[in-house]
C-alpha cells in the first residue's frame, strides 16, 4: 500500500496541491487530500483492487479552479483508459472512477469540496 501511496501522490503533485490524509500547514487552494481504502484480498491471477478518495477543498470567490484542478486529475488519469504506473515489484492501473462536486458540509459554508474516486488495480510481476 505504501509504494500505492507514493506513487499516486507522486503523479498528484505534479498537477495540484496534494497531500496525503491531512493538509499541514498554511492551505493553499484549491487543494486536494487523499485517502486510500483496499477493496479486498488479492485473487490467483495477483490482482489486487484499492480505492483512492481525492477530497479537494476551495475557499473564496473563484470556485471555477476547483473544477479546473479536477479536470486535470480527470485528463491525468483518465476514465476509459486509466494511467499504467510501474512499482518496484509490477504494475498499477489508475483511473478515475467517479467525481462527486459540491459536497455539504455544516461546519464551513465559504468552504467549497468536492470528492475524486480513483480505481487502482495493481498486479505483482517482474516488470
Amino acid at each position: 500500500m505504501k509504494e500505492i501511496i507514493k506513487n499516486v501522490g507522486s503523479e498528484l503533485k505534479k498537477i495540484v496541491n496534494y497531500r496525503f490524509l491531512r493538509w499541514k500547514g498554511m492551505a493553499e487552494y484549491p487543494y486536494f487530500v487523499g485517502e486510500l481504502y483496499g477493496n479486498g484480498s488479492t485473487d490467483e491471477s495477483g490482482e489486487e483492487e484499492y480505492t483512492f478518495l481525492l477530497t479537494g477543498f476551495y475557499r473564496g470567490e473563484d470556485e471555477i479552479s476547483l473544477y479546473d484542478a479536477a479536470e486535470r486529475i480527470e485528463e491525468c488519469f483518465p476514465a476509459g483508459t486509466g494511467k499504467l504506473l510501474l512499482c518496484r515489484n509490477g504494475g498499477m492501473l489508475v483511473s478515475v472512477q467517479s467525481m462527486t462536486g459540491d459536497l455539504s458540509d455544516n461546519t464551513d459554508a465559504e468552504l467549497g469540496k468536492l470528492q475524486i474516486t480513483l480505481q487502482i488495480k495493481r498486479w505483482k510481476g517482474k516488470r
